[in-house]
C-alpha cells in the first residue's frame, strides 16, 4: 500500500468528531472544503488516484464533516455507522448502549487497513474509547 497522504492541518481548525470517532479535521477533503483550498483538493485527488489506481475528480472531493447533512465524499457517503447513529440520534457511537457493534468494528477495521491507526488500532476507536472513559463507561 502506498503511503498515506500527508498535509499540514491549518492552525485553529476545530476538531469535528464523526459518529464513528474519526476526527474529520484530520481529513484532507474536509480541510480543503472548509478552507477552500483547491490545491490541497487537487493534490489529494492525484495521490489517491495513484494509490488506488482509479481516477478521482478533484471537483467531487467536498465534505463538510460527518454530521453535516450536505453530501459526503468517498466511503463516508455510504457509511452505515453514520446512518445508524443518526437514526438513534446519538452524538457519537461512544454514547450507544450497543457499543461496540459489528458495524463499527467493520468501519474501524477498514480504517486500520488504510493507515488511519495507531499500533493496529483505528484512531477513531481510540477517540471513542477516550470519550467513553470520560463518560464513566468502559
Amino acid at each position: 500500500m502506498a503511503d498515506a497522504f500527508a498535509f499540514t492541518k491549518p492552525a485553529g481548525l476545530a476538531p469535528h468528531m464523526a459518529f464513528c470517532g474519526l476526527d474529520c479535521s484530520d481529513c484532507a477533503v474536509y480541510v480543503a472544503t472548509k478552507t477552500g483550498d483547491d490545491a490541497l483538493r487537487q493534490a489529494y485527488a492525484a495521490h489517491e488516484s495513484a494509490r488506488w489506481k482509479i481516477q478521482i475528480e478533484p471537483s467531487r472531493l467536498n465534505c463538510h464533516g460527518c454530521k453535516d447533512l450536505q453530501p459526503k465524499s468517498g466511503f463516508c457517503a455510504t457509511c452505515e455507522v453514520r446512518q445508524c447513529a443518526m437514526e438513534r440520534k446519538l452524538e457519537n457511537c461512544a454514547a450507544c448502549s450497543e457499543f461496540p457493534c459489528a458495524k463499527l468494528d467493520r468501519v474501524h477495521a477498514a480504517m486500520v487497513n488504510v493507515g488511519k491507526a495507531v499500533n493496529g488500532v483505528a484512531k477513531a476507536r481510540l477517540n471513542l474509547d477516550s470519550l467513553r472513559r470520560g463518560m464513566g463507561r468502559s
